[in-house]
């Protein structure tokens, strides 16, 4: 099975940081990632994070993944599903 998720660029990153009233830079130190330019490319989907720092994301931003990588995660729900037909 090869889910095809990599053209995918929208996540939710920003609206819950946003909601939580945290910086990069903040959302950066909470999770332990040295520079907030990380963070950024996760935003911009330019990068995705690994699961250790997506599951930090979740706690951080007090949203579950499948929430903060909506896109992702229903592209990945649909190729399965077309899989087991």
């Amino acid at each position: 099975m090869s889910l095809n998720v990599r053209n995918i660029k929208t996540n939710q990153l920003l609206r819950y940081r946003s909601k939580r009233s945290l910086s990069q830079r903040g959302v950066a130190k909470l999770l332990g990632v040295e520079q907030a330019t990380d963070i950024c490319r996760w935003e911009k989907g330019q990068k995705m994070p690994s699961l250790i720092n997506a599951l930090k994301l979740s706690s951080a931003l007090n949203c579950p993944v499948e929430i903060l990588f909506l896109d992702h995660f229903n592209q990945i729900r649909k190729e399965m599903h077309q899989n087991i037909a």
